[in-house]
């Protein structure tokens, strides 16, 4: 009935929660050397479809509610980005950006054995994932990405040294990530590849309308990609809506009482969950099979109102779930 999909994926998005009322921050950018104000320069809420630009004086004014708590991120290009809690900023902040600075590029320890193309297939299927999302995805700006190959770790990397911009024709966004990190540990057998066993990727995105009003496939597409989504899964556990949201756990084999494995403690805004054995499958309308693993001894994490979760960098997905990328994933503060 169900099909294992043995690969782990993580992605870091950084998150920050605790804020419920609708306010406005305003703010000014400039270049930390010369004190020059910087014009165009991109400030967003990470993850989401909230964000603007300074103006030609480096100012800035945003508006943003509790669905958008994630990291505020300013970003230039030929500057480093930083990223800001929002509740530890106050109105009229000024932030300085470093210039970045100048690399002789990527560092190959060890003799790189494959090609460009080579790599670049396996970035593809890794950043932007497989099926109807990856067909219908394009990255603009392949150019600006670095990717290495090293044989003794079987670690592919991959570096940009400007924000990636995706335009996802599936889903109907535009979407601008600025690559921290990615690493993917693959199956390799006698320098082939075969498999992926496990991919970390970090960084911060901003996500736009590919229209003014996106269309009733873009639509459709949004509201099927979220039901099988880990953010409608969080928000779901922290409701305490599993089934009623169509979703079943199972625990090695069988079907479960939905929270037998779950401490769900409510703290504000936030719920605090202590996951109670080390991994779960989690079944979405029956058929769309997925798993979790929490393999660290420490096994809380929070979710917040809309659904993001944190330490992030702690849960394993899999499935379904593992299978998401880019081209399947949804703004942050999506919401039906």
């Amino acid at each position: 009935m169900f099909t294992t999909n043995t690969r782990y994926f993580v992605l870091i998005l950084i998150l920050f929660s605790g804020i419920s009322s609708a306010q406005t921050l305003s703010g000014a950018v400039f270049d930390e050397k010369t004190k020059e104000p910087l014009y165009g320069v991109s400030v967003y809420f990470d993850g989401t479809t909230n964000g603007t630009a300074t103006n030609t004086e480096g100012k800035f004014l945003i508006s943003y509610k509790a669905s958008t708590e994630s990291a505020l991120v300013v970003s230039y290009l030929g500057y480093d980005s930083q990223t800001f809690d929002v509740r530890k900023l106050v109105s009229g902040v000024k932030i300085y950006l470093k210039p970045k600075k100048e690399t002789l590029g990527v560092v190959y320890i060890e003799n790189d054995p494959w090609t460009r193309k080579k790599k670049m297939e396996i970035f593809r299927r890794e950043f932007i994932g497989i099926g109807e999302g990856a067909t219908q995805s394009k990255i603009l700006n392949e150019d600006d990405i670095d990717v290495v190959f090293n044989p003794s770790t079987k670690i592919l990397s991959a570096y940009a040294s400007k924000p990636i911009v995706i335009r996802n024709k599936y889903l109907g966004y535009s979407i601008s990530y600025n690559l921290d990190e990615f690493e993917a540990e693959l199956g390799v057998y006698r320098n082939e590849y075969r498999s992926t066993k496990r991919v970390y990727i970090g960084g911060t995105s901003f996500y736009s309308e590919l229209r003014e009003k996106p269309r009733k496939r873009h639509i459709k597409n949004r509201e099927k990609e979220f039901g099988q989504s880990i953010l409608n899964f969080m928000r779901s556990l922290a409701d305490k809506k599993l089934e009623e949201n169509g979703f079943q756990v199972f625990h090695k084999g069988f079907i479960v009482p939905p929270y037998k494995y779950f401490d769900i403690t409510k703290e504000g805004l936030n719920t605090k969950v202590n996951m109670k054995t080390v991994r779960l499958t989690i079944v979405y309308d029956r058929f769309h099979k997925s798993f979790m693993t929490v393999p660290t001894e420490n096994k809380e994490f929070y979710i917040n109102e809309f659904g993001n979760f944190s330490p992030s960098k702690e849960l394993s997905f899999g499935g379904v779930f593992g299978e998401k990328r880019i081209g399947k994933a949804l703004p942050l503060d999506y919401s039906l």
